[in-house]
């Protein structure tokens, strides 16, 4: 098989060899195994610019091209460096030529996208297999976690990246996902992934949509967890059929021994406490339709046709079989007790295999006696009258509101202002009112709440306030309210950042405000206390080690 890990062939040479030479940037090629996919053209064009004045201060690594009728170069290490130059124009670059084999070349272009804090996850993952799938055996997910100095957990979650479909990966690169949504997904199967994809993005129906709205935001990693284990993981242990038979599903072998079972893969799934879940609910249907399809035979073998029943009601099932009679559609009955009954076997649910008896006649003149309430005329009258008063007072609400709006004045009077003011802070949620009690210095007073802790009347906090203020003070609070989301950063990715098109970014820029100057002063105030915390704490070092 054709992989990206193929190129052309090269000198055999010990790898201590190295020179330093000004090259060319036509006789350099970037390599094809790099596992870095993507360039922040913003700082590619800053570094140009500072290669212009400066030029390049530390040479690329680069490796000769054998078999070449002309001298070429393949470029191992620097592609920034390489591309920046190319946008400063410059002719040549200054190079360490060096004879790697291809298993050293992509292991120091792993390492020193490793040493960059701005690597993505996908890349990294990239890297991580493209050297297992080289010399596979010399690195493994063991050796791996032993060279970089991290876990192997870490590692394999790295690589369990790589099993993300094409749609999910395009949406974790643009940053719609963060990397925890995306290892969440990853653990699932491809048609679960497109299922999860949509559900972390409830308001767009397609991926393209997802892709297209640069404001969209995902559900939070415990919602799309909680889905997951609602929506697609199944624990075996409640399963209709025997989990540890072989010949079931000969194709999928024991549910024991299968590595899409949670207690088989703890390194995959370390936070599930079931260890009997089931993460591939297309195995498990087959498993559950075999199982059915081996109770059904008895009954045919005797002559019966038996029908296809569920236990759960027509309106909710999502994806309707029409060779399944749903709750509603038959009456269960005892066997023989009409000439309409028939045998049936329940396909789906804990209950999968079970043999029941049905009359699905709706005229059968034993089971068709209507059972259903019946109200009374003075009922009847009673429910006419209460829609009657609920349509009166809809009908009064909209016209009290438009005889309001006639009359409100052109500039808002001290309650109507302190009224929207309130409604708009009620509105922004528990979260928000937190981050404006710290912006205002507000204290938050605990209280003990019904369910026997302590909670925190915002609202009420909030309602004070505003009542002591004054109308311009109203007046700027309504804009803060209006800004304060923007302080939360979900999946901060500094790729991203600054965030330009935020409330809260143009409007700095629109009173004048340098928020990278505040940037870079709140930079240095925190770097400080971490110079601190390392010195106190120094980090275990990596095995890894730049060539």
């Amino acid at each position: 098989m054709t992989t990206e890990l193929e190129t052309n062939a090269h000198v055999s040479a010990p790898s201590h060899v190295s020179a330093m030479h000004d090259i060319p940037l036509g006789q350099i090629q970037e390599s094809k195994t790099n596992p870095r996919r993507q360039f922040d053209q913003a700082k590619l064009a800053e570094l140009a610019d500072n290669i212009r004045q400066h030029g390049v201060l530390q040479p690329v690594l680069v490796r000769p091209l054998a078999n070449c009728e002309t001298e070429l170069y393949e470029l191992v290490a620097g592609a920034r460096r390489f591309r920046a130059s190319q946008l400063a124009k410059r002719e040549t670059i200054p190079a360490t030529v060096r004879e790697l084999t291809d298993a050293q070349c992509l292991e120091l272009q792993l390492i020193e996208n490793l040493q960059r804090a701005d690597v993505h996850e996908l890349d990294e993952a990239r890297g991580y297999a493209a050297l297992m799938q080289l010399q596979p055996e010399t690195y493994s997910v063991e050796t791996l976690a032993e060279k970089i100095g991290r876990s192997e957990k870490y590692v394999y979650a790295r690589l369990r990246l790589m099993h993300l479909t094409e749609e999910v990966q395009e949406a974790f690169y643009v940053d719609r996902l963060t990397v925890a949504h995306a290892f969440e997904i990853a653990r699932l199967q491809p048609g679960d992934q497109r299922r999860a994809l949509q559900e972390c993005f409830p308001q767009h129906k397609t991926a393209s949509a997802i892709l297209k709205d640069k404001k969209a935001e995902a559900v939070t990693v415990r919602q799309l967890r909680e889905w997951i284990e609602r929506e697609i993981h199944l624990d075996i242990s409640n399963a209709p059929f025997d989990a540890q038979d072989e010949k079931l599903l000969p194709a999928a072998g024991s549910c024991a021994a299968c590595p899409k079972r949670t207690g088989n893969n703890p390194l995959l799934f370390p936070e599930v406490r079931l260890k009997s879940i089931c993460t591939d609910r297309a195995c498990y249907r087959a498993k559950v339709e075999a199982f059915v399809q081996i109770r059904m035979k008895p009954l045919e073998a005797a002559g019966e046709k038996p029908l296809r029943i569920s236990l759960a009601p027509s309106w909710q099932a999502r994806n309707r079989n029409p060779d399944v009679l749903y709750e509603g559609q038959y009456r269960p009955v005892k066997k023989a007790e009409c000439e309409q009954t028939k045998a049936a076997v329940v396909t789906d649910g804990p209950q999968a295999g079970t043999i029941l008896h049905i009359c699905r006649d709706e005229k059968c003149h034993v089971h068709s006696r209507d059972t259903r309430y019946q109200a009374s005329p003075q009922e009847r009258a009673a429910r006419a009258k209460e829609l009657l008063a609920e349509r009166i007072e809809k009908q009064s609400r909209v016209r009290v509101l438009g005889a309001i709006r006639k009359k409100l004045p052109g500039t808002f009077a001290r309650p109507d202002l302190e009224m929207v003011v309130l409604d708009y802070f009620r509105k922004l949620g528990h979260d928000n009112h937190r981050r404006l009690c710290r912006v205002y210095g507000w204290e938050e007073k605990k209280s003990k709440a019904s369910w026997g802790g302590t909670t925190v009347d915002y609202e009420a906090i909030g309602g004070k306030a505003v009542r002591e203020m004054t109308a311009p003070d109203l007046q700027r609070f309504l804009v803060v309210c209006a800004l304060v989301s923007d302080l939360y950063c979900p999946g901060f990715n500094p790729r991203q950042w600054p965030a330009k098109d935020t409330n809260l970014a143009c409007t700095a820029t629109r009173y004048k405000i340098d928020a990278a100057k505040i940037t870079v002063e709140v930079r240095a105030e925190l770097s400080k206390g971490a110079d601190k915390k390392d010195k106190a704490e120094p980090k275990p070092k990596s095995s890894l080690k730049r060539n």
